[in-house]
């Protein structure tokens, strides 16, 4: 490590041995509201990741638990976040104990169609159509795509994976529009090339995965990859629950009870 990185939000007291990890690429502050709540019981750090390549932020988050965690640590990523976790615990097995992956997208490409046509279906066809542009202009990088457009394709995209959402602030962080269009221009050829998969069979530590069954992103793709790698998780299903479970109204208490004992577990 050359600097120190940039230090996380804390919650609760020291031992900091629970670390979680925002969604996006380029998007952070959704889990605020995940650390505020598990911070009642556990020591907490809620990083942010601002490294430009896939192997930046790999290496940011390991350089944020070694200057402010107390490691061995439980990883808890939603959405690319729960990607960004497993790729930490599989380079750096010594300083994780737990991975949870909670709304993890899918880690083979034949099973992504499946979050589009749920999208579709849940969208109005002026939301779809925007929706379809946005990510457009995202993917282009001649396209000089303001903030603005991810923050909108993060709401819409919410409106999509949602099964019934209580009402709530929008995450606090600014977008980062050249992150996310490079990090997960770089995840997505990752899981196209089975890169993505490969990594999934150097994890030592144990997995729990908790998701929705209103999520469009389907279980079935993160759980069979995991098993054919050889590792085993432990599934917990939410039921009439989205992507982003702590803002369900019907799946809020339950996803709680289940994420801090399985933390309190490890």
């Amino acid at each position: 490590m050359t600097s120190k990185p940039q230090a996380p939000r804390r919650y609760g007291r020291a031992p900091f041995a629970t670390v979680v990890v925002h969604g996006g690429p380029g998007a952070p502050g959704s889990m605020a509201p995940v650390a505020q709540v598990l911070g009642a019981r556990l020591g907490v750090l809620e990083p942010w990741q601002t490294a430009r390549t896939v192997s930046g932020q790999v290496q940011e988050l390991s350089d944020q638990i070694d200057a402010w965690a107390s490691p061995p640590v439980a990883l808890v990523g939603h959405s690319w976040g729960a990607w960004l976790v497993l790729l930490v615990a599989g380079e750096h097995p010594e300083k994780v104990r737990q991975v949870v992956l909670v709304g993890s997208g899918p880690f083979q490409v034949r099973y992504a169609a499946e979050v589009y046509r749920h999208r579709r279906k849940r969208l109005t066809r002026s939301q779809w159509q925007e929706f379809v542009e946005i990510e457009h202009r995202l993917a282009d990088p001649l396209s000089r795509t303001p903030p603005s457009a991810l923050r909108r394709l993060g709401e819409l995209a919410e409106i999509a994976d949602s099964y019934e959402l209580l009402p709530h602030p929008p995450a606090e962080a600014e977008t980062d529009t050249a992150t996310f269009r490079s990090v997960w221009t770089e995840a997505d050829e990752m899981r196209k090339s089975g890169a993505l998969v490969r990594a999934l069979r150097h994890v030592k530590a144990p997995i729990v995965v908790l998701h929705g069954t209103a999520d469009p992103h389907p279980l079935q793709g993160v759980v069979e990859p995991l098993r054919r790698a050889g590792v085993d998780p432990r599934v917990i299903v939410l039921e009439r629950c989205g992507h982003e479970p702590w803002w369900e109204r019907y799946a809020r208490d339950s996803f709680f009870v289940e994420l801090q004992k399985e933390l309190t577990r490890s």
